[in-house]
């Protein structure tokens, strides 16, 4: 049935235009109707599933405040690609978990995302900043930021474009970081599993607190700086980068340039929710260049057995071994 003639805005053409599926006139006809965002917010209140009523009510004011902040597209295009991302969340593996915590004083509700392998998320903070995460990340924040401080808790990576408010300071928490932020764009990468933590900064200015043992480090990072720190050797070091680059994940791009191999055998690990193991030596014995799009694991490592003198050996459904060949002398 043509778009245009349709009284109601259904679920289902939600689904077929984030999909691609509508023809070009069907999509414009779309586009050009004067009532869909209406229609697509009582489609949205309407809808039914596993979603609780206060997470439909989060969801939907995202939806509102990024529309608001829609500059070089129309309104109606990022309703609809938003409200029907939301729609369709438990097919594409995004999740949103609520908790509650409560003093004597007042009862606050924590909100938490995260993305599996291979998956990126765009999360719109209740202050309006902006935050990508990474493939196996997970990001917490309160449903209302406190009136005189902003305060996240990462697990993963993520990159940040913080909404500038001097009298409200915004803070990151990992594992082994603090970062104080003063507005600004910066990328965070601090996975478990990885031996290495990461800070770079793109614009503006931040401030890093390294935690080694309950002993604290502190940095402060300027543009086109990364901190490294060593999660075995505790050493950290700051050093200078094209931290744009290293930020290109969010458009689905890994790029290395003359990266330890040790290094970027992590990266892939968490980019495919692969299990890869890599010696010590071997590590950080050889250096590469190179950039992953939308290539399979299995392509990257014909790739990089054929620029260095690695093999990699499959040791189970979901876990690999870089070992040298023969020809490393």
């Amino acid at each position: 049935m043509c778009i245009l003639y349709m009284k109601t805005l259904s679920k289902n053409i939600i689904m077929r235009f984030l999909d691609g599926e509508l023809s070009p006139k069907e999509e414009r006809e779309l586009l050009n109707r004067k009532h869909v965002v209406s229609q697509m917010e009582q489609q949205w209140n309407s809808t039914e599933g596993n979603i609780l009523e206060y997470d439909r009510k989060q969801i939907f004011r995202r939806i509102q405040a990024r529309t608001i902040m829609a500059r070089r597209r129309r309104i109606v295009v990022w309703a609809a690609a938003v409200a029907a991302s939301i729609l369709i969340l438990s097919t594409i593996g995004y999740r949103l978990s609520v908790s509650e915590t409560s003093d004597e004083h007042r009862q606050t509700k924590t909100l938490a995302m995260e993305t599996q392998s291979r998956e990126r998320l765009q999360v719109i903070l209740p202050d309006s900043t902006i935050v990508w995460l990474n493939a196996g990340s997970r990001i917490e924040y309160p449903e209302v930021f406190e009136q005189d401080v902003r305060q996240v808790t990462l697990s993963g990576e993520a990159y940040f474009d913080v909404a500038h408010k001097p009298k409200q300071p915004f803070f990151v928490k990992t594992d082994n970081l603090n970062i104080q932020v003063f507005g600004t764009k910066f990328t965070v990468s601090d996975y478990p599993n990885e031996t290495s933590v990461e800070a770079a900064l793109i614009s503006g200015k931040i401030s890093v607190d390294v935690i080694n043992n309950g002993r604290k480090q502190s940095f402060e990072l300027y543009p086109n700086e990364q901190l490294l720190h060593d999660r075995k050797s505790q050493a950290t070091v700051v050093q200078k980068v094209d931290a744009q680059q290293l930020s290109e994940w969010i458009n689905g791009r890994l790029n290395f340039d003359n990266a330890e191999l040790g290094v970027i055998i992590s990266k892939l690990g968490n980019w495919y929710g692969k299990n890869i193991e890599c010696s010590g030596d071997l590590a950080s014995r050889h250096h590469l260049t190179l950039t992953v799009r939308n290539e399979s694991l299995e392509q990257i490592i014909k790739l990089m057995q054929s620029i260095a003198p690695i093999s990699f050996e499959q040791t189970g459904s979901e876990s690999y071994r870089v070992i040298s060949t023969k020809s490393n002398k």
